[in-house]
């Protein structure tokens, strides 16, 4: 299943587990308490994408948008800091087998 069609579906929006969570927190971010009838948009978060579209409660969590590009940015920034480059991954920066010309000249 495509993450981004998924999300975009009325089977996303009308899903029990995600309504669930967000009648659990009771229009509340999990982790900032920000509220979403003070203008904060509040968004269900997959803490695991195993079942994903037959999620379970425990497989979401109500976060603000700020909070959730947070945690979003965290797990992001975990998981490629495990991969090590490759060399051919790299860009060179400077390649020492041309020699250096000044374009001025």
């Amino acid at each position: 299943m495509r993450y981004r069609k998924y999300i975009e579906s009325d089977a996303w929006r009308s899903n029990p587990a995600r309504l669930a969570e967000l009648a659990a927190s009771r229009g509340r971010c999990r982790l900032c308490s920000a509220r979403a009838s003070r203008g904060w948009r509040i968004e269900v978060h997959h803490a695991t994408y195993r079942r994903l579209g037959r999620e379970r409660r425990v497989d979401l969590i109500a976060l603000c948008s700020c909070c959730h590009r947070d945690v979003e940015t965290f797990l992001r920034r975990r998981r490629y800091a495990r991969r090590v480059p490759l060399r051919r991954d790299v860009v060179r920066v400077h390649d020492f087998r041309r020699p250096l010309v000044d374009p001025t000249r």
